[in-house]
């Protein structure tokens, strides 16, 4: 069942911010962990998007302990780049204080096996700072979905795969989040993008609406890092 899959998963999922003060920081965007030594898979734009004061105070909130009531302890942690691949957005950092965590890797699938309709999630901290501010505390959201399309790269004549188009809406803060196979529960993909037009409704106003479409890499493209 889906909440038994996300149970299984949820300790995995870090927050991806910059420690603006002692008390202060600003959650960007998500995070998964792959391994049992901190190694951290999410969206390179994020990275790419910081400033050099911010890149030395780049940080990952994970969860350190869970209450059998469901109340949840998170902490966090300084985050290191290891490497990153700027074409397929995916980058691979390292957490320094992994040892205090409840983080376990996820069980990454196979990409290429994938096809339009099936069944999938997305785990991540949209908004993860408004709804703290908001007195809702840290909250990880689930969003369910269908894959709608597989784009090909054009130019490549091997033709890999490089976008999955995923029928829901994603938030500011889910880049990065896994997206998971709801049937085998592995990870196939990383959530980067989200697509959102001008706003009909209050055109003076700097709004976008979200369109009820987003788009994931393939997790094949990731696994190079990894070797």
């Amino acid at each position: 069942m889906l909440n038994d899959n996300i149970v299984k998963i949820k300790d995995s999922i870090v927050a991806v911010g910059v420690k603006l003060n002692e008390n202060q920081v600003s959650i960007i965007g998500s995070g998964f962990s792959v391994s049992n030594d901190g190694k951290i898979l999410s969206a390179a734009h994020l990275y790419n998007g910081l400033e050099p004061e911010q890149i030395k105070n780049f940080v990952g909130m994970a969860m350190i302990k869970r209450e059998k009531s469901g109340l949840e302890y998170y902490s966090w942690s300084p985050l290191e780049l290891i490497k990153k691949e700027d074409k397929n957005d995916v980058v691979l950092l390292q957490m320094r204080d992994y040892k205090k965590t409840l983080l376990k890797p996820l069980e990454l699938g196979d990409s290429e096996k994938v096809e339009a309709g099936n069944e999938v999630y997305f785990i991540g901290f949209p908004y993860a700072a408004q709804l703290i501010n908001d007195g809702f505390g840290i909250t990880l959201i689930v969003n369910r979905a269908i894959i709608s399309n597989i784009k090909q790269d054009g130019i490549n004549l091997d033709h890999p795969r490089n976008w999955f188009i995923v029928d829901t809406i994603s938030n500011p803060g889910n880049s990065g989040s896994p997206l998971i196979n709801a049937q085998t529960n592995k990870v196939i993909g990383i959530m980067t993008i989200s697509f959102r037009k001008k706003s009909q409704v209050q055109q003076d106003l700097d709004i976008h609406e979200p369109m009820h479409i987003a788009g994931a890499k393939p997790i094949n493209l990731a696994k190079e890092l990894l070797k």
